[in-house]
């Protein structure tokens, strides 16, 4: 696995990218570094370090095993990270570090995206993940009005919908 291309996409030897936070318990320098490794951890099933790398104040009642219980028909297909934030204040909760990603995966054959703001911050001086925010799929909009059943065709036949375009 060390010779092989990490699965966080960064074009590196997993050796030389995510493996020293992931297997040798270094310690992330930013939070994409730490998305990266997180990510890899996921497509690589070292659920051990998705709650070390959890802060502690947040992990409530994460285990690897109930990681490992939920995640076991996830296989993990693509990272992208989008716009990373130092210093954003959260009302009522602190001072983080934002990155915005994209994680691909399959479940069961299907194709998924799970987009998130993810939020880190250091502790004992350690940077952590703490939460975050799935981004809402912005509504898909008709560009034309919705035809129903009974109206007339829109192919100018003179027929109902149904009777004609619209008969399955």
């Amino acid at each position: 696995m060390l010779d092989q291309l990490c699965p966080c996409g960064s074009g590196k030897h997993y050796a030389d990218c995510c493996a020293p936070y992931i297997d040798e318990g270094a310690s992330a320098p930013d939070a994409p570094t730490l998305a990266r490794s997180r990510y890899t951890a996921f497509a690589l099933k070292k659920y051990p370090y998705l709650v070390e790398s959890t802060h502690p104040e947040f992990r409530g009642d994460l285990t690897a095993a109930s990681l490992g219980e939920g995640l076991e028909d996830v296989q993990w297909t693509g990272l992208e990270l989008g716009e990373y934030k130092q210093g954003v204040a959260v009302p009522d909760q602190g001072v983080f570090d934002s990155v915005e990603l994209k994680a691909f995966c399959e479940v069961k054959g299907v194709q998924r995206v799970l987009e998130e703001l993810s939020f880190f911050t250091e502790h004992e001086g350690r940077l952590y993940y703490v939460d975050g925010i799935p981004k809402k799929e912005e509504p898909r909009r008709r560009a034309e009005p919705k035809i129903g059943r009974n109206d007339p065709c829109p192919c100018g036949s003179g027929k109902k919908y149904k009777k004609c375009c619209g008969a399955a």
